[in-house]
């Protein structure tokens, strides 16, 4: 009996978790106006926001405010979402655009008043000195020390499970970059834990 090899759209959606499934059908009862599901969906997202936004502005009391200010999109925008296969990308691009926004007005009101810190979009050194950090092989002390935006394309595909292309989706750039960004990451903490063990 030969079967019909399976389409790339239906391999996805097999690939897809519980998790995912679960917050599509969130996003199904959100779009029949379930209160009930949007405090859910706010409840499982929340953190997860908050942690993207917090690589994004470096900032935990701003990443709050960004966070918020992206619910409120969220919201308005949830009733016209199409696939709702598609909201977890949908929601950290998002939260993204929400951070490039306040590091834009950041930026413009220190143009206005010139203060001594740096900008938070400022990339971090990507070397780590003895006094930067207690344990030089704390993998999580050498991820600081990346680029902001590095640090982002880590965080969404290694801690949140975002694949490349939901990457790229999220922070609405081609997946090359994104691939491009992993590599040069994962090649810097590569080299730093290197150093640190000889």
């Amino acid at each position: 009996m030969n079967r019909r090899p399976r389409s790339r759209d239906q391999t996805n959606r097999m690939a897809r978790s519980q998790d995912d499934i679960f917050d599509e059908w969130l996003v199904l009862r959100c779009q029949d106006g379930e209160a009930d599901a949007l405090r859910e969906l706010v409840t499982r997202w929340q953190p997860r926001l908050l942690r993207h936004a917090r690589h994004l502005v470096g900032q935990s009391d701003e990443a709050g405010e960004v966070v918020q200010e992206a619910w409120l999109a969220i919201i308005r925008g949830i009733p016209r979402l199409r696939d709702p296969a598609a909201f977890r990308s949908w929601v950290y691009r998002i939260v993204s655009r929400r951070c490039a926004d306040w590091v834009r007005r950041r930026q413009r009101d220190r143009a206005i008043t010139p203060q001594t810190t740096t900008a938070p979009d400022t990339p971090a050194p990507t070397t780590v000195a003895d006094s930067d950090c207690d344990e030089l092989t704390d993998l999580r002390c050498a991820i600081r020390h990346l680029p902001a935006q590095q640090r982002t394309v880590l965080a969404l595909h290694y801690l949140d499970g975002l694949s490349v292309r939901e990457v790229a989706g999220a922070l609405d750039i081609p997946q090359g970059t994104v691939k491009s960004r992993l590599h040069h990451a994962r090649n810097t903490l590569r080299e730093v834990i290197e150093r640190t063990q000889q």
